[in-house]
């Protein structure tokens, strides 16, 4: 088990399908762009489209616009707001926060979600999802550099929707149309490192949601015979799991029976991929064995995600090398 998002129970995009329908404009803003109502919705869904419209009208730019709506917000902390300034102008998320009202946990519980800004002493959270963001962009920049194919997997969300629960609580993060929400008191969120392996994990689903589920059908048999050849048993589950996060008083987590998916197993092998990629470029000692090498649907698995999201490109060891 790695120390790193352990004991994760819900990161889910068992929660980005059926995401919501298409942004509506506001009253009076008919001719502002798909990006500036996109940050609108975000940033002013709990407080009132009218009032942001009142505060920043259309008639403006959209990179200025979007500057104005996250001045209205993020105004009272200007060490936060000089942040999502940053986050904004070096990666195009804008920062705001969710508005759905409930979410169900995965033992089927309903876990309550308010809007929260990452403000004062949570503010640190913007610093590091930009570090993180920055840190992909090099990332998938690295591997368009050593293959000809295209690099398809998408490093830029949306958006960020902030929310924090009662106590601190699962879901620490999940997705819906190319926005992360991301809770401020998330038990994943505890370090910099945690949020890193974590917002990847999220990444993918955002990516597997906008090609149609690819994972569903490009590795949902194999998953479907791992779990029918190994139910929930651990030690048969260990070489099939990209990832060591395991569910409390269960096993690993794509293969949990509370959290089974073949788009968590996907993910997980996204981050297992990112993982052993992210020490070989940065010329370090390898922390991991290649996973593709602990089984054949470990292979078969690999070789696929490789070729759809990230051009080709595997220079984990050879097989006949370990």
């Amino acid at each position: 088990m790695t120390p790193m998002r352990r004991n994760a129970l819900l990161i889910a995009t068992l929660f980005s399908v059926g995401c919501r329908g298409s942004l509506s404009s506001p009253r009076g803003a008919q001719a502002i762009s798909e990006e500036t109502r996109s940050a609108i919705q975000l940033l002013c869904s709990d407080i009132g489209e009218s009032a942001c419209v009142a505060a920043c009208p259309g008639e403006r730019a959209t990179r200025e616009h979007v500057e104005c709506l996250l001045s209205l917000r993020f105004g009272t902390d200007p060490e936060a707001l000089e942040m999502a300034r940053a986050l904004y102008a070096g990666t195009n998320a804008v920062v705001g926060v969710e508005v759905r009202g409930s979410i169900e946990g995965y033992a089927g519980e309903e876990v309550e979600l308010y809007p929260a800004l990452p403000v004062g002493e949570h503010r640190h959270h913007l610093r590091w999802l930009h570090s993180s963001l920055v840190a992909f962009d090099g990332f998938v920049g690295a591997l368009g550099s050593r293959t000809e194919k295209t690099v398809t997997f998408t490093p830029r969300p949306r958006g960020f929707a902030f929310f924090q629960t009662a106590s601190p609580a699962y879901p620490s993060a999940y997705c819906w149309e190319g926005v992360i929400a991301y809770n401020i008191q998330g038990p994943l969120h505890g370090d910099h490192r945690e949020v890193h392996e974590t917002l990847f994990h999220e990444l993918f689903h955002m990516n597997d949601a906008a090609r149609s589920m690819w994972s569903t059908s490009a590795l949902g048999p194999l998953f479907d015979s791992i779990v029918e050849r190994c139910a929930d048993e651990h030690e048969c589950l260990a070489p099939f799991a990209p990832h060591g996060t395991v569910v409390p008083d269960g096993t690993y987590y794509a293969f949990d029976p509370r959290t089974r998916d073949v788009r968590e197993y996907a993910a997980e092998l996204a981050v297992r991929y990112f993982l052993e990629h992210e020490t070989i470029l940065a010329g370090e000692a390898a922390r991991l064995p290649p996973f593709k090498c602990a089984t054949a649907e470990n292979q078969i698995a690999w070789s696929r995600l490789v070729d759809e999201f990230f051009g080709g490109v595997d220079l984990s060891p050879s097989c006949d090398e370990t």
